[in-house]
């Protein structure tokens, strides 16, 4: 079986981002290189040092902790070198400019990956140039994806279970709201939005390619096609959800029905500012991996692949290493 974070050096991804770089303005923009620290902890040490609200930091993305990464976040009238000045354990700060505006989420362009897989038996793998665009298990984290289910269904007594809130009086909906923010609450929503997604293009697989096969995650199973199929957009589904293409749609019916959810259920009366319109996704996303082989280092007798790509945001690396070596 591959092996991946092993190191964090094992896993290097860095953002690509459109920034209007100025000599002056209110805002400084800094690259952050960083090893073994999630994004918001670097942002709340640094807040916390310069004693100033954290709300005056903006990042375009959030990056994992068991990796090294590089990204991008501005700050608000702020010195640069106050933040220059800071020492932060496995953390490097560069300043890249001035600007007239926050950076804001999904201003990256795309994402580059160096990942090392390891514990390969053979220098074989699946040479591939594209990839089903599928949330991978990161999105759901155990249990995401089912609060989001008992939010949609109304079932708000098991949310509350699921998550261990404190009710009084039986009032599960005031439970939530005094326990969770409004941002982990779309979160759950969209986890379970993400699931459903996940379902319909493993399904569309089947329709699309005679040739496919299948890697089995917690949720479910992934379906890769080893022929190339064409992309198209694909819905997210929410309450304003329009499906043109017969055939998804068709599949988006199927599996609502056994999921015994409604687009509809996406609007929620009694807490309006969870309601989700929807959205939608590439169903193909196009991959160009450069794969290098090496003895690997970390277990004798097998070998290790060095890959090097880049996706659009939003699409997930560890996809790309499970098409080609699940």
């Amino acid at each position: 079986m591959y092996k991946i974070k092993l190191r964090p050096e094992d896993f290097f991804v860095e953002e690509l981002c459109d920034l209007s770089i100025k000599d002056t303005g209110d805002y400084c923009y800094f690259a952050m290189e960083k090893k073994n620290w999630n994004t918001m902890d670097v942002i709340k040490t640094l807040a916390n040092r310069l004693r100033i609200n954290q709300k005056r930091f903006n990042v375009a993305g959030m990056k994992d902790k068991n990796a090294v990464t590089r990204q991008v976040f501005s700050v608000f009238r702020v010195p640069k070198n106050a933040v220059l000045r800071i020492k932060i354990r496995d953390v490097h700060f560069e300043f890249l400019g001035y600007g007239d505006e926050r950076l804001k989420l999904g201003q990256i362009i795309k994402n580059r990956f160096r990942i090392v897989v390891r514990n390969l038996a053979s220098r074989k793998y699946r040479n591939i140039n594209f990839i089903e665009n599928y949330y991978d298990e990161q999105r759901f984290g155990g249990k995401n994806q089912l609060v989001g289910k008992a939010l949609v269904k109304k079932e708000f007594s098991n949310v509350c279970s699921m998550l261990k809130l404190n009710v009084n009086k039986n009032d599960y909906i005031g439970a939530i709201r005094n326990n969770l923010d409004k941002k982990m609450l779309i979160f759950y929503i969209n986890a379970y939005q993400s699931m459903l997604f996940n379902k319909l293009i493993a399904e569309y697989v089947k329709i699309r390619s005679d040739s496919t096969f299948k890697v089995g995650y917690e949720t479910g199973e992934f379906i890769f096609s080893n022929k190339e199929i064409k992309n198209k957009k694909i819905p997210l589904i929410g309450f304003l959800s329009v499906i043109r293409d017969r055939e998804i749609k068709k599949l988006y019916e199927r599996i609502l029905r056994e999921e015994e959810v409604s687009k509809e259920d996406f609007l929620f009366p009694m807490m309006p500012e969870l309601g989700s319109e929807g959205n939608e996704r590439d169903f193909i996303v196009e991959v160009n991996v450069k794969a290098k082989y090496e003895d690997d280092d970390m277990n004798e007798g097998r070998y290790k692949a060095i890959l090097d790509f880049a996706l659009n945001r939003g699409s997930y690396a560890t996809i790309v290493v499970k098409k080609m070596f699940g």
